[in-house]
């Protein structure tokens, strides 16, 4: 915030995002607090021509409808966590009402989602069993962080360790698990005690931004990998969603249309689309989930706050 009559200062107030509506989110100019110390920078603060897309904090709603449906979501759900020695998160003891706020947010995917690969996923147990509870079309990861010195330990015990979080991830039928690299690295045997539960497994963390700790975590038989800036990493590789299309259209074909046609063979993707059925009840079919395992088998961005394939 700029102090009136003065061009050269600004100060920062730290507001919870709870406490503001989306159309005050808009109205607010940002900019990273290590930013601010750079002249450069500040000026870009002065800058009031900025269009309506490059303003912060889109709505769910407008991710869902703008941008182009083969590019697939992790949906992450913040939500404060207690640390084990007592402390909230953001110091937020009392936050919104997790029932309310899980259901506007899967109203808005539900809605908006169409055919849009989505997969839902939080560090916080009590909100991955309620995502499960309520609809059975996105599949749910649990996000744990383990054994590591990077971060305060959780309160909450079904995150704690990573085989305590399979565990609660078997238990409730969610997709799987969302493991810290750092962890998985100490212990790549998690990877084949989450396969032997029916269970996909994903990393996160500083660590998978090294090529040589994807390399050796893709060995082990990773399902899925995220990490920073990953255009930088895959340029000029082909599109997972782009390559799943080509896969159903040939599905689609007639055998004689292959015939002494150059295209590679079908068994050449890898990637197999899920069977469109119609799930009821609170459970996955075997044949359904299996068919989540291999399409949520890819890399993705970490970005800041969200992944997205």
């Amino acid at each position: 915030m700029k102090k009136k009559m003065d061009k050269e200062s600004s100060e920062l107030f730290e507001i919870p995002v709870k406490e503001l509506t989306f159309e005050q989110l808009q109205l607010l100019k940002l900019a990273h607090v290590a930013a601010l110390k750079v002249n450069d920078d500040k000026e870009n603060l002065d800058d009031e021509n900025d269009v309506s897309e490059n303003q912060p904090f889109p709505s769910l709603q407008q991710v869902l409808l703008c941008v182009p449906e083969n590019i697939g979501y992790n949906i992450e759900i913040k939500w404060p966590c207690q640390q084990k020695d007592g402390v909230w998160e953001g110091n937020l003891p009392t936050y919104m009402d997790m029932n309310k706020a899980i259901d506007i947010i899967l109203k808005c995917t539900l809605e908006n989602g169409s055919n849009r690969r989505i997969v839902f996923s939080s560090f916080v147990a009590d909100v991955c069993s309620m995502i499960r509870q309520k609809q059975n079309k996105y599949p749910v990861l649990f996000l744990t962080q383990g054994y590591t010195n990077s971060y305060p330990e959780f309160m909450d015990l079904r995150c704690r360790t990573t085989p305590i979080a399979m565990s609660f991830a078997q238990s409730e039928n969610l997709l799987g698990v969302n493991v810290h690299t750092e962890d998985l690295l100490r212990n790549p045997d998690y990877i084949q005690q989450a396969k032997s539960k029916d269970l996909v497994i994903f990393c996160w963390g500083n660590d998978t931004n090294e090529s040589e700790n994807r390399r050796i975590l893709k060995q082990q038989g990773i399902d899925g990998l995220i990490y920073d800036r990953i255009c930088d990493f895959i340029l000029g590789q082909a599109d997972f969603f782009e390559v799943e299309e080509l896969d159903e259209l040939t599905q689609q074909l007639p055998d004689e249309a292959f015939v002494d046609c150059s295209c590679p063979d079908i068994n050449h993707f890898a990637c197999q689309s899920v069977p469109e059925s119609n799930v009821s009840g609170n459970s996955y079919p075997s044949e359904i989930k299996s068919s989540e395992q291999e399409m949520y088998s890819t890399e993705s961005d970490s970005g800041q706050s969200c992944s997205s394939f």
